[in-house]
């Protein structure tokens, strides 16, 4: 086996093991939905539209929007994980 497979599968270990919360609400909601919302508020602010959404409701879409980008993206990775695993 590679280095690089190695080094990848054991980061992956390491993942695992902090569990599917952590692992959703850091890389999920934080790391994607966070961002994506603030991008979202700056967008809504520069197009000045009487009937903007109000700041609170984009952020809110935004993070429960990377809750469940973090929960798929738990599930494709632990899925190919654990073939890699079985490939040996």
């Amino acid at each position: 086996m590679s280095d690089t497979r190695q080094l990848r599968l054991a980061r992956w270990e390491r993942i695992k093991q902090g569990g599917i919360w952590r692992f959703v609400l850091l890389w999920g909601a934080l790391v994607w939905g966070l961002p994506m919302g603030i991008i979202g508020i700056i967008f809504e602010q520069v197009s000045r539209k009487e009937e903007a959404f109000p700041w609170y409701f984009i952020l809110g879409l935004c993070l429960a929007g990377g809750f469940v980008f973090g929960l798929a993206m738990w599930f494709l990775t632990m899925r190919s994980y654990s073939r890699a695993l079985k490939a040996g």
